[in-house]
């Protein structure tokens, strides 16, 4: 705490000091048992559940005095009173009562606290115990301190007899045991486990040489080859491990060191108290059959404190016949029969009236029943005699009220409404006022995780939090609003900012805040006298949850994984409405390419909740928005979880369509980045390329297996693009293909029908419009990265880096897409000498000048003469039936190969596929079949064949 002492307006506060304060609300029973002025001003009183007894077949409930009534001091033998519970819930509060009242008794009280451990309590504890009641040592004593030295001293020494004693023990008795190659590594664990017999803190306390999970993880620790339980063999190494050790130091087991303390008493009966049995650890057993024992002599007097997990060791039948058993809390919960809403500030009340009580100012009338307890007026020399500022409702309450404390109780999460959560809530509140952290106790962090339904308006929030908040805690609802009384105001240096808000309102020491603010607007028409209202209808489930969480929406921007419901509701609207503006997860606009997120997943993570994002999560901040906004986020949400049909996007989207629009694109350009711009997707390292050129690589490839005619340019591109039909292999080059391919021409195919999704992303990302290309872009990036040197840069492990979730559909993913890219680049690679030179020269040498007109004038002269070859006639009468067009546009493409075939890699790729193509061409099969007689068939065909015809004209 800071020693500096703000203003805090209060005299008590500015006297007390941190100790005190720290005493107040310490965790630590051991203070509250030492201090008797303390607990006997702040204890209240205790009921817990009592064990069946005898015949009863239920629990009964009993209060701290009828505990503390089954002690005797004329008893025989041992007694235990069991105390069993969750954390928090007063175990600790009762063992402190009836030590005071059993040292009120004259008894000798031993105090286990729960810091202690068990070298602590042999080797300190005991030793000093009865060295303060029989003024000598205890017999013995010095081995546990000479243990103890060497554990810290000598550890390495210890571990090693431990060890090879146990395992010669475990021989002795019967055990089947193999240490083959084990043993050093024993010695090595076992030595670390020793070390922490003397060191303090929770684990110490709970040390056991070796645990079953231990055993299990490790097979150096399996050397019992017997076929018994894991749980048999662990008892049996440890029991033999501690007890080399007793025996090398000759100390006593815990039940013998306490029996040969008992004895020492012959007038009363001591009484040792466990805070936290836990600390017995591997002595359990033993001290269990020590306290259960049914032998006159002995005289301790056991109050024994813990969880079920530590107090499991006690429930064996004879213990549960012979011990009194006691559960603070109800079952399966962390609540207690003695703390609950309606006595919340009755339990907090002496705490926060003990260091007012110093001077008088504070004392209480207690002859109430239960917790209750009536402030009795302030003696007039006292501080608050002297002050009169507060209420007589919250004179030892402040800087508190009822309404502050009962809220702070209800709003604990139901696992955490225990005594020892209430007291350390309220401190840390009361600390950070302490403090001069906050102006005021509302304002305090630990606020922004407790429920309360309180709800000002969402204009005030968002002009004076602080005041919001104010009203949020210590106010009382109604039908004005949230009426707080003035002093606290005051108290807390608001006064100039009440005066500079609207809507507040001051009357009779009251200040009202609003609870909602009314729009403003034109003044309405007179209104017709009104009709008898009908009775409001119920509200529905999504409107009851709405007004539910809609109090809490300020503290869960602050604290989201205190809000589990809240947080839910908020992400459902969030992921859909992110989910609506893109479309579906789309990553472009204008393309149905998406990422499949897990339905599973939001594609985000809020920063507060400290969640690392994975890589298709963006990190959002819940104080980026406003606090109205949030309120309709919610709203939307529960709709969305609970009525789908009255989930408003439109109105969402009106309050915060920028912001949600500004995360839909956050979202995007990180997948983007992560999925298809990254250097580790789709390239190779060395090839510096982007995601845009293996779009416009992939679509020229494809454009140019379905059209080889067309040479690949811009214009060729955006002419495909802007026409309708889907891409197929051209048929006059499959053939060929899968000849030349073999097991390759798959590859082939099956990417031709990836068409339509390279045509959406080549549109998206190089469209001049909806039907044509940005042909200056597509000119200057094939210029720049030819489709040839992009494909050739694919790698195959970058692509498999792609998620699979960026996809068109299941069938349709960017991965598969780029995996048959990379293996069609291979296929087309291997055609490299598969170029038909003789069918373009065909084409460029001896069909460039044909007219099949003339040709065609010629063959009908033939007919008419008899002599003329027949086989020649049919042969040229079937190529004069084919287009004009047909041939020349074959010529014109044999020209472009034989232009292409020199140049680019693009450019011989497409030359070997138009001579391929040219070469299924009708014209040059039925040019290959034509026979001329007198002319021979080589050189310049329309030169022979006329020579031919003027043969048989002459």
């Amino acid at each position: 705490m800071s020693t500096e002492q703000p203003d805090l307006y209060c005299p008590h506060f500015q006297n007390v000091d941190e100790k005190t304060l720290r005493q107040l609300f310490s965790k630590v029973a051991a203070v509250r048992s030492d201090n008797r002025e303390l607990f006997e001003f702040t204890h209240r009183p205790i009921k817990v559940f009592r064990s069946p007894q005898g015949t009863q077949s239920e629990e009964e409930i009993v209060g701290e005095e009828e505990v503390y009534r089954e002690f005797s001091d004329e008893r025989p033998g041992n007694f235990t009173v069991v105390i069993e519970g969750e954390v928090g819930t007063g175990k600790s509060e009762l063992c402190a009562y009836l030590a005071h009242r059993l040292r009120d008794d004259g008894r000798p009280i031993l105090h286990v606290d729960k810091d202690d451990d068990l070298m602590t309590l042999l080797s300190e504890r005991i030793p000093e115990f009865y060295e303060d009641h029989f003024d000598e040592s205890l017999p013995g004593a010095s081995n546990f301190q000479q243990l103890r030295d060497d554990l810290e001293q000598n550890g390495s020494v210890v571990a090693n007899n431990a060890t090879s004693g146990a395992i010669l023990n475990l021989t002795a008795r019967g055990y089947s045991v193999e240490v083959q190659d084990k043993e050093e590594k024993i010695r090595e664990f076992v030595k670390d486990q020793l070390s922490l017999l003397v060191e303090k803190g929770e684990y110490a306390k709970e040390i056991k040489f070796v645990t079953e999970q231990a055993y299990q993880r490790n097979e150096f620790l399996q050397i019992i080859e017997d076929d018994i339980p894991d749980e048999e063999a662990v008892s049996a190494f440890n029991a033999e491990l501690w007890r080399v050790i007793r025996e090398r130091y000759q100390t006593a087991s815990l039940d013998d060191v306490l029996e040969r303390v008992g004895q020492k008493f012959t007038d009363t009966r001591p009484v040792i108290i466990f805070e936290d049995f836990a600390i017995t650890a591997m002595e359990g057993e033993r001290l269990r059959n020590y306290m259960e024992r049914d032998k006159a002599s002995d005289n301790w007097d056991f109050v024994v404190a813990g969880t079920r997990d530590s107090t499991g060791v006690l429930h064996t039948q004879t213990a549960e016949d012979r011990f009194e058993f006691y559960r603070t809390n109800r079952q399966n919960s962390n609540s207690v029969l003695f703390l609950d809403e309606e006595s919340a500030v009755d339990f907090i009340r002496p705490y926060l009236g003990y260091f007012k009580s110093f001077d008088g100012s504070v004392s209480y009338d207690r002859s109430g029943e239960g917790l209750e307890l009536a402030l009795e007026p302030a003696p007039e020399n006292s501080i608050c005699g002297e002050c009169e500022f507060c209420d007589e409702s919250f004179r030892d309450l402040f800087p508190f009220n009822e309404a502050f404390l009962r809220r702070v109780y209800a709003g604990l999460r139901e696992d955490e409404q225990s005594p020892r959560e209430y007291v350390m809530a309220v401190f840390d509140i009361l600390r950070d006022y302490y403090d001069g952290y906050v102006d005021s106790p509302s304002d305090a962090d630990r606020l922004s995780t407790l429920r309360n339904s309180v709800d000002p308006a969402t204009e005030i929030y968002e002009q004076a939090e602080s005041l919001a908040k104010l009203a949020r805690w210590y106010g009382k609802q109604t039908t004005d609003g949230i009426k707080v009384d003035t002093r606290f105001i005051e108290a807390f240096g608001f006064v100039e900012l009440v005066s500079s808000i609207n809507h507040v309102d001051q009357a009779s020491g009251y200040t009202i805040i609003p609870t909602e603010i009314a729009s403003t607007g034109p003044e309405p028409d007179p209104e017709p006298e009104p009709e008898p209202e009908p009775q409001p209808k119920p509200k529905s489930k999504a409107e009851r949850l709405i007004d539910e969480h809609r109090p809490n929406v300020q503290p869960w921007q602050k604290n989201p994984a205190d809000f589990s419901e809240i947080s839910r509701y908020i992400r459902s609207g969030l992921r859909d409405a992110i989910e609506r503006l893109t479309n579906g997860y789309q990553l472009f606009g204008d393309i149905t390419l998406r990422y499949n997120l897990s339905s599973q997943k939001d594609p985000f993570v809020f920063e507060s909740l400290q969640r690392a994002p994975e890589g298709d999560q963006i990190v959002l901040d819940p104080e980026e928005f406003r606090l109205s906004d949030l309120k309709n986020l919610l709203k939307f949400g529960i709709y969305r979880e609970e009525d789908k049909s009255n989930a408003d996007f439109e109105g969402l989207f009106r309050s915060l369509g920028t912001q949600l629009t500004g995360y839909a694109k956050h979202w995007r350009k990180k997948i983007k980045e992560n999925e298809l711009h990254s250097r580790q997707r789709l390239f190779k390292q060395s090839a510096n390329y982007d995601f845009a050129d293996f779009v416009l690589a992939g679509y020229a490839r494809i454009v140019m297996l379905d059209s080889p005619f067309e040479e690949l340019s811009a214009q060729t591109l955006s002419r495909r693009f802007s026409q309708s039909g889907s891409y197929t292999l051209d048929s006059g080059i499959r053939t060929d293909l899968k000849e030349e391919l073999g097991d390759q021409f798959s590859h082939v195919r099956d990417f031709l029908e990836y068409g339509e999704y390279f045509e959406e992303m080549v549109g998206a990302l190089f469209g001049a419009n909806a039907n044509t290309l940005d042909l200056a872009r597509i000119r200057e990036r094939l210029h720049k990265n030819p489709p040839y040197e992009v494909l050739s840069g694919l790698g195959r492990q970058y692509i498999q880096q792609i998620s699979p979730r960026v996809r068109f559909d299941t069938d349709n993913k960017i991965r598969d897409m780029a995996d048959q890219a990379y293996d069609v680049q291979a296929a087309l690679d291997n055609l490299g000498d598969e170029y038909r030179s003789d069918t373009i020269t065909v084409f460029t040498d001896e069909l460039s000048s044909v007219s099949l007109s003339n040709i065609e004038d010629i063959v009908d002269t033939l007919n008419t003469y008899d002599s003329a070859d027949s086989e020649m006639i049919e042969s040229v009468s079937k190529f004069v039936a084919l287009d004009q067009t047909a041939i020349d546009d074959a010529v014109e493409a044999a020209e472009t190969a034989s232009r292409l075939i020199h140049r680019s890699n693009d450019e011989q790729i497409q030359a070997i596929l138009i001579s391929m193509k040219l070469t299924a061409t009708d014209a040059y099969q039925r040019y290959n079949d034509i026979t001329i007689v007198g002319g021979g068939s080589s050189g310049d065909f329309a030169e022979h064949f006329l020579s031919v015809g003027e043969y048989y004209v002459d």
